[in-house]
């Protein structure tokens, strides 16, 4: 399917609107002397976090797309700043599971707040309806996205 020229806007906006994400993320990353992969393992352990996901170092390294051994340097490096534990839990005791601390929750609040702060505001101006469509065109995007990840071969 050709990107129609109708789209062409909709997305150069949803391209630039990653691309300040991302320089965001790398400014409080450097700051705090955190890696990029270090982030979105934090990300993705404080999503599963609040919706009580158990994660493993295989689904971790799965998520992030990462080799076995370097899964587990991402979380030793994590593991010694504090930000994570690895912890045998469930009915299988010799499973281990990776949860983020306290201190990794406080400073992702502290790092993200000012994003979110801003990004709130901006919504502010709409009302309900605009919102839900919203939400809508943000949930459609990244099962799109999903997809076109999906479509595209392995390394």
């Amino acid at each position: 399917m050709a990107i129609q020229g109708q789209h062409l806007p909709l997305l150069t906006l949803l391209q630039q609107f990653t691309v300040e994400t991302d320089r965001y993320v790398d400014r409080v990353s450097v700051l705090n002397g955190l890696h990029r992969t270090d982030m979105h393992a934090l990300a993705f352990l404080v999503q599963a976090y609040r919706s009580s996901d158990p994660v493993t170092p295989g689904k971790l390294g799965e998520v992030l797309n990462l080799s076995s051994p370097a899964t587990t340097a991402l979380l030793d490096r994590l593991d010694r700043s504090g930000h994570v534990r690895r912890e045998r839990g469930g009915p299988d005791r010799r499973r281990v599971q990776v949860t983020v601390t306290d201190r990794a929750r406080r400073l992702g609040s502290m790092l993200f707040s000012p994003l979110a702060e801003h990004l709130a505001s901006a919504l502010d101006g709409y009302s309900a309806d605009e919102l839900r469509f919203a939400e809508r065109f943000m949930a459609d995007m990244i099962k799109a996205t999903t997809a076109a990840r999906a479509d595209v071969p392995e390394p």
